[in-house]
């Protein structure tokens, strides 16, 4: 086990990527951000892939000396709870000779964004990761690499078959289960909003209006960092 940025001891924790178990995150338990991604491409024998993940909001950043050095003070505000995932930075690694243009070009940046920001797996990960302004953190490496090899885990799948209620005002509710389904099938699907418009047997116009709607009321991240997946 190693320590956290609490001292406390860290956790391994891995997010599915694919529906069939084949692509994952498993994040180092020392709460630096970073994950490696496991695929049949970035397969942790010749080609490694790293992404270094923080939250786009949530923390206070204030300037202070402690013990007479300088240093930097981090602490939640109001707006953590509301938080999304971005990546912050990438690290890959190829054999001698590898194609690393064509590697880092089809990393799956979208993908992985959209994995992490599922409900199911945002809600852990708020508690683990650096804030929006964070320094760089260091690459993990040493004695704790084993999280490195973490297997993939049954992915948490919502329900894709939504339960519409009556009327235009709809609650709170009903659009956290859209930005669940959503997220979902941004991560499986090339078009996830006409495969859950498909799902639930109405117009891709509607679903694109439930989205819209979820990412109003900050069930989902901003529309950019989704672009060319609705």
């Amino acid at each position: 086990m190693t320590e956290g940025r609490d001292g406390q001891a860290g956790r391994g924790f891995v997010v599915p990527v694919s529906d069939d178990g084949s692509e994952w995150l498993s994040f180092d338990p020392r709460d630096s951000g970073w994950a490696v991604f496991r695929s049949k491409v970035y397969d942790a024998k010749r080609t490694w892939l790293f992404f270094r993940f923080g939250l786009d909001r949530g923390y206070d950043i204030e300037n202070r000396f402690i013990n007479h050095e300088p240093a930097v003070v981090y602490s939640r505000n109001k707006q953590f709870s509301s938080a999304f995932i971005e990546v912050r930075e990438v690290r890959l690694a190829i054999p001698s000779g590898g194609a690393g243009g064509r590697a880092l070009r089809d990393a799956p940046m979208a993908r992985v964004e959209a994995a992490v920001n599922q409900p199911a797996y945002r809600k852990e990960l708020l508690e683990r990761l650096p804030g929006p302004d964070s320094t760089l953190e260091a690459f993990p490496r040493g004695q704790a690499n084993g999280w490195w090899f973490t297997p993939s885990k049954p992915r948490m799948r919502p329900p894709l078959k939504l339960a519409v209620p009556e009327g235009r005002n709809r609650p709170d509710s009903f659009y956290e289960s859209v930005a669940a389904a959503f997220a979902f099938m941004s991560v499986v699907s090339q078009r996830p909003a006409q495969d859950l418009a498909i799902e639930n047997e109405v117009p891709v116009s509607t679903v694109h209006g439930w989205v819209k709607e979820a990412r109003r009321r900050g069930f989902l991240p901003a529309g950019e960092r989704s672009k060319g997946t609705e």
